[in-house]
Order: C-alpha cells, then sequence, then structure tokens
C-alpha cells in the first residue's frame, strides 16, 4: 500500500490535507487523506491494530514470551545496547572481548553512524539465518523503533507482538442476549425480588420469542 507494500505514515500535514508515507528507510511520498482513506489496498498496521487491540488490558510483559521468543528479544536488546554504547551488555566498566569495536566506539563514532553499521553488520548475515534470529530486514528506522519501545516497555518492548502468547479470549455475548438482559433487568427492577433462576428463564424466553415473560 498504495503498491500492495507496507508503508508506514510518518507525518501528518493537516492543513495541507495530506501525510507522509515512507518505506524501506529510504522511500519518501506524500498523498492526500482522500487518497489514502480510499485506496483500495489500504490496510491497518499489524502493530497499531495490536495496541488498539491491548486498551483496557495489562501491559505485555516478558512473562508472554516463551523461552525462544525471550531469547530472540534478549539478542536485540544486546544489538541495541551495542549500537547505544558500545557494549552488547550496556555496561563500559564490564567490556566483552574485543570492545568496544571500532565502528561503534562511542568515543569516535556518533549515534548515526553507530545505527548505519549495525545495519549493515545485520544485512551481512545469512538471510535465513536472520529470520530465524528476528533480524531480517533491519532498517535505520526500525532500530530506532524497537530503541523507543525499549524505553518505554523494557525488554519486552523489542519483541514482535507475534511472539506473545496470546491470552484467552474475553467473552462476549451476541445483541439478542444483550437486549433481552437489559429488558429483564428493566421489568425486574420493578417487582419484588426475583431469582436469579426465574430472570435466567425470563432471558432464554425473551431470546426465543423476542418478547418478555409475562
Amino acid at each position: 500500500m498504495p503498491d500492495g507494500t507496507e508503508w508506514t505514515v510518518e507525518r501528518r500535514e493537516p492543513h495541507l490535507g495530506r501525510v507522509q508515507l515512507g518505506k524501506d528507510d529510504v522511500t519518501r511520498e506524500r498523498v492526500t487523506f482522500r487518497f489514502l482513506a480510499n485506496h483500495a489496498q489500504r490496510r491497518p498496521s499489524s502493530r497499531t491494530s495490536a495496541a488498539g487491540a491491548d486498551r483496557g488490558r495489562r501491559r505485555k510483559a516478558s512473562e508472554d514470551l516463551n523461552a525462544g521468543r525471550l531469547e530472540l528479544a534478549e539478542l536485540r536488546v544486546a544489538h541495541l545496547l551495542v549500537v547505544a554504547t558500545g557494549f552488547r551488555s550496556g555496561d563500559p566498566f564490564h567490556p566483552g572481548p574485543g570492545e568496544p569495536k571500532p565502528e561503534y566506539d562511542p568515543a569516535t563514532t556518533t549515534l548515526t553512524e553507530r545505527r548505519h553499521a549495525k545495519v549493515a553488520e545485520l544485512a551481512a548475515l545469512d538471510p535465513q539465518h536472520a529470520k530465524l534470529l528476528g533480524l531480517g530486514s533491519v532498517g535505520y528506522r526500525t532500530l530506532i523503533r524497537w530503541e523507543d519501545a525499549r524505553r518505554r516497555f523494557g525488554l519486552v518492548g523489542c519483541a514482535d507482538d507475534r511472539w506473545l502468547r496470546r491470552s484467552g479470549r474475553t467473552r462476549t455475548v451476541s445483541e439478542p442476549v444483550r437486549e433481552a438482559v437489559l429488558a429483564v433487568r428493566v421489568k425486574t427492577q420493578r417487582m419484588a425480588a426475583v431469582s436469579m433462576r426465574t430472570k435466567d428463564r425470563m432471558i432464554r424466553q425473551y431470546v426465543r420469542t423476542g418478547r418478555q415473560s409475562d
């Protein structure tokens, strides 16, 4: 979208009635709100859809990841810490072998340079291996997004939403049942004490016949 691939809304320009879209960390395009809203291939992002679905629920946590996915999230964090500090642990007082590498040394490089170095490093991995590690197709803006999520949510911010264990689905009621419950509630408020068994019978009859029992 608009060409069948995933684009991200990077900037809104309401005074001009348009937005700026981006993809692949380098491609930009400006389109109108009307074009975007009416495009046949428009689809919501899986990330924003998941965020919307999480409203009112407890915040996702590292406990929602199985052991394998937890290791992948930790690996992403290690890469982000190398970019941020030059060290996989994030602690310059506990360097790993050969750390910091010249391309990640904060004393001689900028954050932008280190991000570009990390993009190049990950791009050089075997594609299948990178995919298995959850590091496939990582661009400059991906690193920024992961870092922002890490700062907000910690380790689990670096995990893809599809890695999370599915919580039990919330039970819902159909509209006819909802209508019956409300109708019976209104009627029984004007009556003496009514047992739950009686209310249940009234609700069931209302659903079957479309009206309250007398």
